[in-house]
C-alpha cells in the first residue's frame, strides 16, 4: 500500500516529487524517501515519518523516484525506508516480494549485504548482481525472478534521463505534462502536475528515455499506448480542517456529480447480462462491503433476485463455482484493492460477467471489468472513507433499479427519488451540532455498540467501522435482534448503544432492544427520521435523520455516524486523516 512516483524533468524535478509526494501519503505515512540522479551519481534522502520528515535543501538533478511507505516487511526506520539503493541503482517499491527471504539467501551467498529488513531491498540488490551494462534487461530479469505483486521504479546511475518501471498486480500510471514526464502508483496524486495519463497493463514495463514515455513488454518490444486527459475531480477537496473535515462536507456535492454521471450512463450494454444473470455475486472489502450489503438488501427487494454477498478474501478463499449467466458486481472506491482484483479476475476466468463500481476510471478494476459504473466522489484523501462511501451506494441503488427495469419491466418506487439525497445530505449536517455533543459526552468511553434492524445493520456495521478506524475505540455493531444472544452480556452502567430506526415497521421492535439496554443501565441513543419514533423511545438521547424514501435512508443515516467517528478522533487529539496501522489504497493481500 505504498506510493511510488518518478520523474523526469529539466526543470524543478525535485519539488516535482515532494509535490506527488505529499498527494500520495493516503498510500502510507510510514517513512518517506527520494532519490536524485545528477553527475555526481544519486543522491538519497529519506527519513522515518511523513514527507515533512524529508525537509532540506533540494537535490540536484533532472531524474529521480520518490516513495511514500506503509510498511510490511520491517518496521519504520530510516534504513527500511525507501528508496534502497545497491551497487548503481536506485528503487523504490510498491507490492509484497512473497520469495523475498530465499532471494536474499542467495545473494547474501554471493556477498551481498543488506542493510535493512525489507522485501524491497532484495529486488535492487539482485537487479545490481544481473546488471552487465544494459539497464533495462537487468531490471527484466530481476523482475523474471520475483513471485508476488510489485510496481517497481528504478534508477541506474549510468543512465541520466532514464527510470525503468515495472508492473505486477500493483497500480502504476505514467503521465506527462508541464514539460515533464512521470510514473506514478496513483492518478490523483499528479493533479495539478500532469496533463495526460495512461495506465500501465499488469506485466507491463514503463519506461523514461530519451525525453519520451513509452510501454513495453519484458523483451523490450515497444507497446502502442493511448494517453487520455487527466480526469476532473482528482484534486483534493479544498478548504479549512482535515481532509476528512472537508470530505464530509463535500458529501451532497460529491452525491450531485455522481448522479449527474449516472443520469448520463448508458446500461444497454450490459442488458443482456443483468437481465438473464442466474445468479448475483458482490465483492468488496471493508466500507465498500458494506456498501455491497446495501446493494444486495435494494437487489433483493427490487429486482426479486438472489444476491450472494461475499469480503473479497472470502469469495477467492471458497472459491465459488462461477460459470456463464453469473454476474458479479466488484466495488473497490480505488479500484486496486487487491483482494478485490483477485476475486475479480476469479470471476472473470469462470466465465462469469464482471460489472465494477469505482472512483477511478483509470484503475486496475474498471480495466477488467465488462461494464463499469464510475463513481465522481472526486479525490478521497483522509484514510476512512465518507463521501466516497456514499457515491458507492448511490450507484449500487441505480443499478439495482437497472435489475429491477430490465428483469421486470418497470422501476422501483424509489427510483425517481435518488435526486432527494443531494438536499437531504445537506439537511444531514443540521445534526452536526448534537453530534458534536454526543461526542463530547462519549469521549471517555472505553467501546460502544451500534445497532440496527434490516438495512439498519448495515449502517451500523459503516458507524462501527469509523470509529474502530479513527477513534480507535471498541465499537462493534450487532443486528438489533441479535442483542440479546450473547452481546448484552458487555453492557452495564453507562455503556453506549447506539441505534438506527430508519424503517417505520421495524422501529418498535428497535425500540424494544434499547428498553433492554436501558434496564440493564447502558446509555441509549436513537437515530431517526420519524418524530413520533424519536420522541416515544426510552432513549437518553434522540437524533433526528432528514427524510427520503426509506430503502435510500442507508446513503443519508450515515452521515451523522461519520461525523461522531471524526468528532471522537479530534477531541481525543488524533489525526482523522492518518489512522496508525491503516492506509487508503490496500494493493497488498
Amino acid at each position: 500500500m505504498c506510493g511510488i512516483i518518478g520523474c523526469f524533468s529539466r526543470e524543478g524535478c525535485y519539488e516535482k516529487l515532494m509535490e506527488g509526494l505529499a498527494r500520495l501519503e493516503y498510500r502510507g505515512y510510514d517513512s518517506a524517501g527520494v532519490a536524485l540522479l545528477s553527475e555526481g551519481g544519486i543522491a538519497v534522502r529519506k527519513r522515518r515519518g511523513g514527507v515533512n520528515a524529508l525537509a532540506g535543501p533540494p537535490l540536484a538533478g533532472q531524474t529521480g523516484i520518490g516513495h511514500t511507505r506503509w510498511a510490511t516487511h520491517g518496521r519504520p526506520s530510516d534504513a527500511n525506508a525507501h528508496p534502497h539503493a545497491a551497487g548503481k541503482f536506485a528503487l523504490v517499491h510498491n507490492g509484497i516480494v512473497e520469495n523475498h527471504a530465499a532471494l536474499r539467501r542467495e545473494l547474501e551467498g554471493q556477498g551481498a549485504v543488506f542493510a535493512s529488513e525489507t522485501d524491497s531491498e532484495v529486488v535492487v540488490q539482485l537487479i545490481a548482481r544481473l546488471y552487465r551494462g544494459d539497464f533495462f534487461a537487468a531490471v527484466s530479469a530481476a523482475c523474471a525472478r520475483l513471485q508476488g505483486s510489485f510496481a517497481l521504479a528504478v534508477l541506474c546511475a549510468d543512465r541520466p534521463g532514464e527510470i525503468v518501471c515495472a508492473r505486477r498486480k500493483s497500480p502504476l500510471v505514467a503521465a506527462a505534462g508541464g514539460g515533464a514526464l512521470f510514473v506514478c502508483s496513483d492518478v490523483p496524486a499528479l493533479a495539478g502536475l500532469a496533463e495526460y495519463v495512461c495506465p500501465a497493463a499488469d506485466g507491463e514495463f514503463v519506461r523514461i528515455a530519451g525525453g519520451r514515455v513509452f510501454f513495453c513488454d519484458g523483451e523490450g518490444k515497444e507497446i502502442a499506448k493511448v494517453f487520455s486527459r487527466l480526469p476532473e475531480g482528482s484534486r483534493a477537496e479544498t478548504g479549512g480542517g482535515t481532509f476528512m473535515e472537508r470530505e464530509i462536507a463535500a458529501v451532497p456535492r460529491a452525491l450531485a456529480d455522481t448522479l449527474a454521471g449516472l443520469r448520463g450512463l448508458d446500461f444497454a450494454p450490459c442488458a443482456r447480462a443483468l437481465r438473464a444473470a442466474k445468479r448475483v455475486f458482490a465483492v468488496a472489502c471493508g466500507t465498500a462491503y458494506h456498501a455491497a450489503l446495501a446493494f444486495k438488501d435494494a437487489a433483493e427487494r427490487e429486482a426479486d433476485v438472489t444476491v450472494l454477498c461475499h469480503t473479497s478474501s472470502a469469495f477467492r478463499d471458497r472459491a465459488p463455482r462461477i460459470g456463464q449467466g453469473d454476474l458479479v458486481v466488484a466495488v473497490s472506491q480505488s479500484g486496486e484493492t487487491a483482494d478485490t482484483l483477485e476475486a475479480a479476475r476469479l470471476a472473470k476466468s469462470g466465465g462469469a460477467y464482471l460489472l465494477s463500481v469505482t472512483n477511478a476510471p483509470h484503475s486496475s478494476l474498471a480495466a477488467l471489468a465488462d461494464f463499469g459504473i464510475a463513481m465522481r466522489a472526486g479525490a478521497e484523501v483522509a484514510v476512512a472513507a465518507t463521501k466516497s462511501y456514499n457515491c458507492q451506494l448511490l450507484c449500487l441503488y441505480a443499478l439495482a433499479a437497472q435489475l429491477a427495469f430490465f428483469r421486470h419491466a418497470r422501476f422501483p418506487a424509489w427510483y425517481r427519488s435518488l435526486g432527494a439525497l443531494v438536499p437531504a445530505a445537506r439537511e444531514a449536517f443540521s445534526a452536526f451540532p448534537a453530534v458534536q455533543a454526543l461526542a463530547a459526552r462519549l469521549a471517555g468511553a472505553k467501546g460502544m455498540y451500534f445497532i440496527g434492524r434490516g438495512q439498519d445493520a448495515v449502517t451500523a456495521a459503516e458507524g462501527a467501522l469509523k470509529v474502530r478506524e479513527i477513534a480507535y475505540r471498541f465499537a462493534e455493531s450487532c443486528p438489533a435482534g441479535e442483542l440479546k444472544h450473547g452481546t448484552l452480556a458487555l453492557v452495564e452502567e453507562g455503556f453506549p448503544v447506539l441505534a438506527l430506526a430508519t424503517e417505520r415497521a421495524l422501529a418498535q421492535k428497535c425500540e424494544n432492544a434499547l428498553a433492554e439496554v436501558k434496564a440493564r443501565g447502558g446509555y441509549a441513543v436513537l437515530f431517526s427520521q420519524y418524530e413520533e419514533v424519536l420522541s416515544a423511545s426510552c432513549a437518553d438521547a434522540a437524533i433526528r435523520l432528514p427524510a427520503v424514501p426509506e430503502p435510500l435512508m442507508p446513503a443519508v443515516a450515515v452521515i451523522p455516524l461519520q461525523e461522531l467517528a471524526c468528532s471522537l478522533c479530534l477531541l481525543s487529539g488524533y489525526d482523522p486523516d492518518r489512522p496508525r496501522n491503516l492506509a487508503k489504497s490496500v494493493t497488498v493481500e
